[in-house]
């Protein structure tokens, strides 16, 4: 199914992942982890995101019966993914809306707490994030995208830490695919 799996990997691994027993990283969930991913190094190449947005794009459509309405996520990891795989979508034919959760109330202005055009989506919204731990970050998302009204059932990431993530999100009756796991890069 994957257009570019071997280009991404080689490039997280050049660029995004660390792999250190002797000084865990403490992650956003506050975690520790031996395993670190920061994709934003990786997303910030526009070579490797268009190729990441090329790979979502299919892995939704390979997990979704009909492309879904929009795609949102918690901002800032799941901002580029969003914006590169709608924008692959477009080129295809294919309308999706981008929907940004900010982590907290604009405290100014319209005071959103999510951005996007909301007038006119069809059909589901599905999650986007970069990397996946124990689904916190996306199930705030999850949380305020159902408060304006979208239907969601599926999440998608590039990569899943394979860390309760899957099972929180479930807990919610919304279905993780992965681009990669953490198994996918741990040193053998």
């Amino acid at each position: 199914m994957s257009l570019n799996r071997e280009s991404i990997q080689s490039a997280i691994f050049k660029y995004s992942y660390k792999e250190n027993h002797d000084q865990p990283f403490v992650l956003a969930s506050g975690k520790i982890s031996p395993y670190y991913f920061d994709l934003k190094s990786l997303v910030f190449r526009p070579a490797y995101l268009k190729e990441i947005a090329e790979d979502m794009y299919e892995l939704i459509l390979s997990q979704m019966k009909q492309p879904p309405g929009a795609l949102g996520g918690l901002t800032m990891g799941s901002d580029p993914i969003i914006y590169a795989t709608t924008l692959y979508a477009l080129e295809r034919g294919v309308s999706i809306m981008p929907l940004i959760v900010r982590k907290e109330t604009k405290d100014h202005g319209s005071q959103k707490r999510v951005e996007g055009i909301l007038d006119g989506i069809s059909g589901k919204t599905a999650l986007i994030d970069d990397v996946i731990t124990t689904g916190k970050s996306t199930l705030s998302a999850y949380h305020e995208l159902i408060k304006i009204g979208a239907v969601i059932d599926k999440a998608f990431c590039v990569v899943d830490r394979n860390e309760g993530g899957k099972e929180a999100l479930r807990e919610h009756g919304v279905e993780l695919f992965s681009l990669y796991t953490v198994d996918d890069f741990k040193e053998k």
